[in-house]
C-alpha cells in the first residue's frame, strides 16, 4: 500500500471513529427521551446563539474560556518545565523539594476549590487560574523530570568530551531531547486544565463554557445546553492540542509525528 493510500484510509478511519461517536450517542438518546440527541444538540446551540443566557453571546462564553485556560497552561508549562529540569539536574533540589511534590501530586486539583475561593474570593479571574494551574503544571513536571533524567547516557558523554559544560549540555542536548516527552505532559496537562475550568465555572463564575453547562441544570434539566458545553469543549481542547502538535513538529523536524 503506498503511503498516499495509507493516509487517506487513516483520514477514513478518523471519520469513521467521529460516526461511531455519534451513533452511539444517538442510540443513547434513543433510550432516554430525557437525553438530548446530536440533531436537538445543534438546535440548542443555535437557539443559545439567538437568545444568549443572560445576554452574553456564545463567543464571549468560549473566549472566557480560551483565555483562563491559556493564561494558566502559559504558566503552568513555564513553572513546570522550569521545575522538572530542576528536579533532573540538582540533585540537592530534588532531594528537597520532590518528597513535598510527591506528597501535593496525588491531590485532585477540584480539592484545592474551596481553599482558592477562600483565599482568593470569587470576584476575578485569580481563584480560577490558579485551580486550572495546579491541573496543569503536575503533568508537565513529571514528564519533563522523567525526560531529563532518562537522556542517552552517550549524548551526555559525546558533550562533555567536545567540551560542552553542564548548560551547553542541558540546551544543546538535554532539553532538544526531552522535548516530545516535554510535549506529552503539556498535552496531558491540558486535558486536566479543561476538567479543572469547567469545575472552576461551573462553582464561581459567570460566564465561561462552565457556566454554561452549570446552567443546563437549573430548574428544568436541559441536557441539550450540557452536550453543548461539552462538545464546545471537545472542540476548543482538540484546537488547542492541534497548535501543539504543529509547534512539537516544528521544533522536533526529526521526529515522524503521522499516525501509523
Amino acid at each position: 500500500m503506498s503511503k498516499v493510500r495509507k493516509i487517506d484510509f487513516y483520514y477514513i478511519l478518523s471519520i469513521l471513529s467521529v460516526i461511531l461517536l455519534l451513533a452511539v450517542w444517538w442510540l443513547a438518546s434513543a433510550a432516554n427521551d430525557s437525553l438530548a440527541d446530536p440533531g436537538q444538540t445543534v438546535e440548542r446551540f443555535f437557539r443559545l446563539i439567538e437568545n444568549p443566557i443572560m445576554g452574553k453571546p456564545v463567543s464571549v462564553h468560549i473566549l472566557a474560556s480560551m483565555r483562563r485556560i491559556l493564561v494558566a497552561f502559559f504558566a503552568a508549562s513555564v513553572v513546570g518545565i522550569g521545575l522538572g529540569v530542576c528536579f533532573g539536574i540538582f540533585p540537592t533540589f530534588r532531594r528537597m523539594f520532590w518528597p513535598v511534590f510527591s506528597i501535593l501530586r496525588p491531590v485532585p486539583p477540584l480539592a484545592w476549590i474551596p481553599i482558592v475561593i477562600l483565599w482568593f474570593g470569587v470576584i476575578g479571574d485569580m481563584s480560577k487560574y490558579i485551580i486550572i494551574f495546579i491541573g496543569i503544571i503536575m503533568a508537565i513536571v513529571i514528564n519533563t523530570y522523567a525526560s531529563i533524567s532518562e537522556t542517552d547516557p552517550l549524548f551526555l558523554k559525546a558533550a562533555k568530551t567536545l567540551g560542552a559544560n553542564r548548560w551547553q549540555t542541558l540546551i544543546h542536548v538535554t532539553l532538544p531531547n526531552s522535548i516530545p516527552a516535554i510535549f506529552a505532559g503539556m498535552k496531558t496537562g491540558l486535558s486536566t486544565g479543561w476538567m479543572s475550568v469547567v469545575a472552576a465555572e461551573m462553582i464561581a463564575a459567570k460566564e465561561g463554557i462552565g457556566f454554561l453547562i452549570n446552567m443546563s441544570m437549573k430548574t428544568t434539566p436541559d441536557t441539550a445546553l450540557d452536550f453543548v458545553g461539552i462538545v464546545l469543549v471537545a472542540l476548543c481542547s482538540s484546537l488547542v492540542s492541534f497548535i501543539l502538535s504543529l509547534i512539537e513538529r516544528k521544533l522536533c523536524p526529526w521526529l515522524r509525528l503521522d499516525v501509523k
